[in-house]
């Protein structure tokens, strides 16, 4: 019976007893933990380091499954990228023979009009060496200067469309002010609307419009391009696209000057000027021309034989001389 009521107490505590005894460890290690930290740590270092081939021939699998999923996953992505990158490629040949077919008929017409041709200036690439982007300046740095032909107030485009223009020129170096700069200002053309306006950085990705001339409406996704008023930018510069959702009409760049490592700089030149003309000449080439009037017919006239005076008075006494004797 005593070793009947011994197992029974010793069956009733034992539940107690071992919760206790892990709380009392756990509280143990965890003040142990804040104490002493760099011993656990080192402790842990040295497991980690004890354990880092294994950890690597078992993560050395894991990971080639994990690259095979993720191509296999990608694959498909692929796939579908390719059959629109097609379907583009395809929309865009098309586009490429309509433009090209345009081309030739303004070539043509402009033949036919006696039209001066667009000038076209030569252009020097640089490459971007250096930008800054302060709190009130976006600017670039080009190494390409005065001994390369740039010149202040150049325009500056990549392969997207226009970046900004030449404000200061070094003998190799030269900066750009950029389109977002506060202190830009760029004379554009909305198209189709034709409506004119000024592009006005702000200092963000995206500058402002300041409508100018004209009463056409702008809409969403209108493209906005250079006027070339001025003559020192060219005209018909790509410059971005009409934003939507904005009460003050911005526009999204075709340019991202900070992913752009080279650049072209255009030679376009200031416009040419026409002679100077006084108000005299202004009136005279104004005023309507006459036809000189026909001259009148000549008539032939027999010569008149011319008789001295004093053979016609000899002639007047004889004849009055024959009258006297008739009557």
């Amino acid at each position: 019976m005593p070793g009947m009521g011994w197992r029974w107490m010793r069956g009733r505590g034992a539940a107690p007893l071992s919760f206790f005894v892990c709380a009392i460890l756990s509280v143990a290690i965890a003040l142990l933990g804040k104490t002493q930290a760099s011993l656990v740590d080192g402790a842990r270092a040295k497991l980690s380091d004890f354990a880092s081939p294994a950890l690597s021939e078992t993560r050395a699998p894991l990971a080639a499954f994990e690259r095979w999923t993720a191509g296999l996953s990608s694959l498909f992505g692929v796939y579908r990228e390719n059959i629109q990158l097609r379907q583009e490629n395809a929309e865009l040949r098309k586009w490429q023979n309509v433009a090209l077919a345009l081309e030739d008929r303004v070539k043509r017409y402009e033949l036919l009009l006696n039209a001066a041709p667009n000038r076209e200036g030569k252009q020097v690439t640089a490459r971007v060496i250096g930008e800054s982007n302060r709190p009130f300046v976006s600017t670039m740095i080009l190494n390409a200067g005065a001994e390369e032909g740039v010149k202040k107030g150049q325009a500056v485009v990549d392969n997207r469309g226009l970046v900004g223009r030449i404000y200061l020129t070094g003998e190799r170096t030269s900066w750009v002010i950029l389109l977002t700069d506060l202190n830009s200002r760029v004379p554009v053309v909305i198209e189709p609307s034709r409506r004119r306006a000024i592009l006005v950085g702000d200092n963000t990705a995206s500058p402002k419009l300041e409508l100018d001339v004209g009463d056409g409406r702008i809409n969403p996704g209108d493209r906005v391009l250079t006027t070339g008023d001025g003559g020192l930018l060219p005209p018909d510069l790509p410059v971005g696209v009409v934003m939507e959702g904005t009460d003050t009409p911005s526009v999204a760049m075709y340019a991202a000057a900070d992913a752009t490592d080279y650049v072209q700089v255009l030679d376009y030149g200031p416009a040419a000027r026409l002679p100077a003309t006084s108000s005299a000449d202004v009136v005279a080439s104004s005023a309507p021309t006459r036809a000189a009037p026909a001259p009148l017919p000549v008539k032939s006239v027999k010569p008149v034989k011319t008789v001295p005076l004093a053979e016609q008075t000899v002639a007047r006494a004889v004849t009055g001389a024959s009258d006297d004797e008739d009557r």
